[in-house]
């Protein structure tokens, strides 16, 4: 594993400007809305860790049965979502000794790092993504 992927670019930021409604004379404040989650586990798993960027969130969860780790990601734009097996668990490469896990899907390769963000490389070894955690 080469050092590139422990160095997460900075994802794109994006404004969203939220309006209050205007009355003559006064002004409706709106609720700051709730920052934003990475998926939940199941009842029967245990929360390892998650990372939530602007455009993905993704959580690692551990059965209580077997000790086996799954990656739950969702898309946050879409709501799409996936769950597979995490393959790999290492330690990453900035010296902050912290782990990252790795999850493969038809070829393509999903990091989560610890407190850093997410990474997902395509079948040909190319970066597709890599995203700065938020909040």
């Amino acid at each position: 594993m080469t050092t590139t992927l422990t160095r997460l670019a900075t994802a794109g930021a994006s404004l969203v400007l939220t309006a209050g409604a205007l009355a003559i004379g006064t002004a409706t404040a709106t609720a700051a809305p709730s920052a934003p989650s990475a998926p939940s586990c199941d009842a029967g798993q245990r929360f390892v860790t998650s990372v939530v960027t602007a455009q993905s969130a993704a959580s690692i969860c551990q059965w209580r049965t077997d000790g086996s780790l799954e990656y739950r990601g969702v898309a946050r734009s879409s709501g799409n979502t996936l769950c597979i097996p995490v393959s790999e668990v290492r330690v990453q490469e900035n010296g902050s000794g912290r782990p990252y896990y790795v999850a493969y899907n038809n070829g393509y390769r999903y990091s989560v790092f610890d407190g850093l963000g997410l990474s997902i490389v395509g079948p040909d070894g190319l970066l597709i993504s890599s995203e700065a955690a938020i909040g």
